[in-house]
């Protein structure tokens, strides 16, 4: 009997190795729109497309992301993260460092952001 629980502790410690990482993953997919058309978008100062437009990132790397287009001022945004509670399931095992590690720690939210374009205001000839 007590090998039975032995072996079912060993096998549910193995399942839930990396419970983050496993489950949720290490890249998340970010969606990033605007109120106008064909809006430049750069993450973290890299081109990925024009509006609407998405892509899959690691959790632990986006930090902005900037909407451009002319006519209208710069949008910048910073991407936040929060904490990604199935990474608890790991914690008894390896204290959660292999989610840490490769970022499944972390998930992006919200994971859609949208923003609306001002409009660059008209310098007046006097």
């Amino acid at each position: 009997m007590k090998k039975i629980i032995i072996a079912t502790f060993v096998f549910t410690m193995l399942i839930l190795t990396g419970c983050a990482t496993i489950i949720s993953g290490t890249n998340q997919t970010l969606t990033f729109n605007s109120d106008v058309e064909d809006v430049d978008v750069y993450v973290d100062g890299a081109l990925i497309g024009k509006t609407p437009v998405s892509a899959s990132f690691k959790k632990n790397k986006v930090q902005t992301v900037m909407f451009k287009k002319e006519g209208y001022r710069a949008v910048t945004r910073e991407i936040t993260k929060s904490f990604d509670p199935i990474t608890l399931g790991s914690f008894f095992w390896d204290l959660s460092t292999t989610d840490f590690i490769t970022g499944a720690v972390y998930e992006y939210a919200p994971n859609a952001i949208y923003v609306e374009m001002p409009k660059k205001e008209e310098k007046s000839a006097e």
